[in-house]
């Protein structure tokens, strides 16, 4: 049966979602990928992020439950400010720009103790690190342009540059120091390494000669990260081409991350959201906590409108 058939099933899914989370957090603080694993910061901002929207919440009951998991990203920022999920372990920049998403938005209320702290510290850290420029060219390609990689002292790639820039572009008011420079850059990266139908691969828009294909989740991010640049013809050409294929890779993941997008670009995301809810009893026998994260996030943004990633 098509779970999304009817408004109570999808409440039924939702409200297994949110009890799966609670009933998943790790009693010394955040998430893993999978119930019973080592906390990680990814799973852990999006569970937060997720559950902090949750309908009908006792706002004293949330930020109870919440301090813990709230308490373990803090203990996980490094001296440089970046969040660590392991001591010795690079940093990955992804899920440090997500972060700092997380932060900003628990920031508007009283979840998320010592925030600015925190927050200065962490933007600080992810403008200090920037992807190895290398002085070739191909197809157009212009790899001098430094985003950011995946972790430090590597080449720059989409996802990373995109979630640093969103998380630059989100804390903008902060004036944090360096970070309009590194925010021009990112936005020529993004705009140099779109593929040529629209979207964006994982790192390069050609290699060898030939044509790369867009990923859909990627091209999702890329364009939630540009979402102040809408009216570019890259940035254009590639929401069509996400309007598009928006339906065709149907993880968990990759619809979640689009109907944000679509939200974000005051479209609907009534079909990606009906084929996200429909995936419920593959994704929860699976048991990936980020992705029921990121699912429950996507199925109930009409609350609060993808506020953790308008700019």
């Amino acid at each position: 049966m098509n779970v999304a058939s009817s408004p109570s099933e999808r409440r039924a899914f939702v409200a297994r979602l949110l009890q799966a989370l609670i009933d998943a957090a790790n009693p010394t603080g955040g998430w893993g990928y999978y119930r019973g694993k080592v906390s990680r910061i990814e799973p852990t901002s999006w569970a937060l992020l997720a559950l902090s929207e949750a309908e009908s919440q006792d706002a004293d009951a949330w930020r109870r439950f919440a301090a813990p998991h709230v308490e373990w990203v803090t203990r996980h920022q490094h001296a440089d400010g970046l969040l660590l999920d392991y001591p010795t372990a690079p940093p990955s920049l992804t899920a440090n720009g997500s972060a700092v998403c997380m932060i900003a938005h628990l920031a508007k209320s009283d979840s998320f103790a010592a925030s600015d702290d925190v927050l200065h510290r962490l933007l600080g850290g992810i403008v200090r690190v920037k992807g190895v420029s290398v002085n070739t060219s191909e197809g157009g390609q212009d790899s001098r342009l430094q985003g950011w990689p995946w972790m430090p002292d590597t080449f720059s790639w989409v996802e990373p540059t995109a979630w640093c820039l969103l998380a630059l572009k989100k804390t903008r008011l902060l004036g944090v120091a360096g970070s309009e420079p590194r925010i021009a850059e990112a936005e020529k990266l993004l705009l140099n390494r779109s593929c040529s139908v629209g979207g964006w691969n994982a790192g390069n828009a050609t290699a060898m000669g030939q044509d790369l294909r867009p990923y859909v989740p990627t091209t999702a991010i890329g364009l939630i990260g540009m979402q102040d640049r809408r009216a570019d013809p890259v940035v254009a050409r590639s929401l069509a081409y996400l309007v598009g294929a928006q339906l065709s890779e149907p993880s968990a993941l990759a619809l979640a991350l689009t109907a944000v997008c679509l939200r974000i670009y005051g479209l609907s995301p009534d079909d990606v959201a009906a084929r996200l809810a429909a995936d419920a009893p593959r994704a929860e026998r699976l048991g990936n906590l980020h992705t029921l994260a990121m699912m429950l996030y996507a199925l109930t943004m009409n609350d609060h409108n993808a506020a953790a990633f308008r700019i």
